[in-house]
């Protein structure tokens, strides 16, 4: 009975049928590597050969398992094209039984190239400002907690900068909210690349921004921080053929001296912030000076 589905259509016509198929099939040689790709313009291709480095040795060893203990498996692997693109793979590997040959295997694959992109956009909306593309509050939190975990593990310190831009409402009320959101994304940008390697820069929201300083020794080390970024801000800003200078507010606090948790630490460095503003804005404060 198994045989009548393949005595009825010939093999030239199975392979159409293949080439056309928007899945992909490979069938698995006696050394593993599958070969047979599928659908056009890739039919004929070993796919060893074009998997992505880091996904190559799971894929290999999953094969050899399959096809030596005939063990299935379902894997998701990226692949790189002769033409450079890079697809996204959902695979089943499954063992076959042929009268002719005895026992091979298989590997199909669904392209999930475009579920991953949608997937890798819905993570930046959950983890990135939109407007800025820096870090959010909440994948600043999930940083802090890593960092706060290894700084109790080998005795490091932390600091929190909780900073905001001096008078910007003003900027929005004077010359629109679009060229507010334009020095806001350029602010961004400077604050980014005032900070050290380690270290990460997120929008809490509106013209407020925290920077976590990780692995410090002396408080004189965030201090030369904190005067690079207010350095780089008070530089003029070039928008829409207007030049434009704003100050900011900037409040510190370190762990342990201010606080062993992140809603702690923010509160502190923030009432640093406004201590500094209150002595006349374009200063910065530890919270243990206030």
């Amino acid at each position: 009975m198994e045989n009548r589905l393949h005595d009825f259509v010939p093999d030239d016509l199975y392979r159409a049928i293949v080439r056309q198929s928007p899945d992909w099939l490979w069938v698995l040689d006696e050394t593993g590597s599958p070969v047979g790709l599928s659908p056009e313009p890739n039919y004929g291709l070993a796919l060893f050969r074009w998997v992505y480095e880091t996904d190559l040795l799971p894929l290999q060893q999953a094969c050899r398992r399959l096809l030596q203990e005939r063990e299935p498996f379902a894997m998701t692997f990226r692949a790189v094209l002769p033409d450079g693109a890079l697809v996204w793979l959902e695979g089943q590997g499954y063992p076959l039984a042929c009268k002719s040959s005895g026992w091979q295997a298989a590997l199909a694959a669904k392209d999930i190239t475009a579920f991953k992109k949608q997937e890798e956009r819905l993570t930046r909306l959950a983890y990135y400002d939109p407007l800025t593309q820096l870090p959010n509050r909440r994948l600043f939190q999930d940083r802090f907690i890593q960092s706060l975990h290894m700084a109790k593990r080998y005795h490091h310190k932390l600091a929190v900068i909780y900073l905001d831009l001096d008078d910007f409402k003003r900027i929005n009320d004077t010359y629109g909210h679009a060229t507010g959101d334009e020095l806001l994304t350029m602010a961004a940008s400077r604050l980014s690349h005032s900070i050290r390697e380690p270290d990460t820069v997120c929008r809490m929201g509106g013209d407020e921004f925290v920077v976590l300083v990780q692995q410090f020794e002396h408080r004189e080390d965030v201090a030369k921080i904190v005067g690079r970024i207010a350095q780089t801000l008070n530089q003029p800003f070039e928008l829409n053929g207007q030049t434009m200078s704003i100050t900011s507010s900037i409040g510190v606090s370190c762990y342990p001296e201010d606080g062993h948790d992140i809603e702690t630490l923010l509160q502190c460095a923030d009432t640093a912030m406004y201590a500094s503003k209150q002595k006349g804005k374009n200063h910065f404060r530890f919270f243990s000076d206030s």
